[in-house]
């Protein structure tokens, strides 16, 4: 009788059943194995993560390696309150899902004990802030702010230089809304540069 499959999973690492197939005939039945081995853990049905061991025990995989084991992709852009704020245009919102862009998937999703709002947008290869800027301001609901609050904090910013001027104007001609154009028109032609 064949000693059963003892596959090299990579610590911190998120599998899905099918790429047991390289290290056996039945994926099911080998990811049911190592479940009961304690190897793997489960996110949600059909995926698994490797836990990486620490000194409080076994970890949780990161958020970014989450989503590529979920969406089998590195294409995808994390954005949402927590990169909104980092902008500096005075906003603090909160919210309960992480805002992941993508090119595969759209809907709600309980992975482990993380919550995704995935949606299917373009976006550029190689976001740069005035990308997120525009982001911004397409969602200011979802950011907790009023759209009159930002327009000010953003001539503000392109007053100071915060944000680069050609490439703002870029990004909404490309991926923003006739509104939000016509806001980032105005915010360049009233603020002093």
């Amino acid at each position: 009788m064949p000693s059963p499959a003892q596959p090299d999973l990579v610590p911190g690492r998120v599998y899905r059943t099918h790429e047991f197939t390289r290290w056996g005939a039945n994926p099911t039945r080998l990811a049911k194995r190592l479940l009961r081995e304690g190897r793997l853990r489960r996110l949600a049905p059909g995926l698994f993560f490797a836990p990486q061991a620490s000194r409080f025990g076994p970890t949780p995989p990161e958020e970014r390696e989450v989503l590529r084991g979920f969406l089998e992709t590195e294409d995808f852009i994390i954005t949402g309150p927590p990169v909104w704020n980092a902008l500096g245009l005075g906003t603090t919102g909160l919210f309960a899902a992480t805002l992941v862009y993508n090119r595969k998937r759209s809907g709600e999703f309980l992975l482990g004990n993380l919550r995704f709002l995935l949606r299917r947008v373009r976006y550029p290869e190689k976001p740069v802030p005035e990308w997120f800027v525009i982001d911004l301001l397409e969602h200011p609901a979802m950011a907790g702010a009023e759209l009159g609050r930002l327009e000010a904090a953003l001539r503000k910013a392109l007053s100071e230089d915060r944000f680069d001027r050609t490439r703002l104007q870029a990004m909404a001609g490309e991926y923003a809304t006739l509104a939000t154009r016509q806001l980032v028109d105005r915010c360049l032609e009233r603020s002093t540069h």
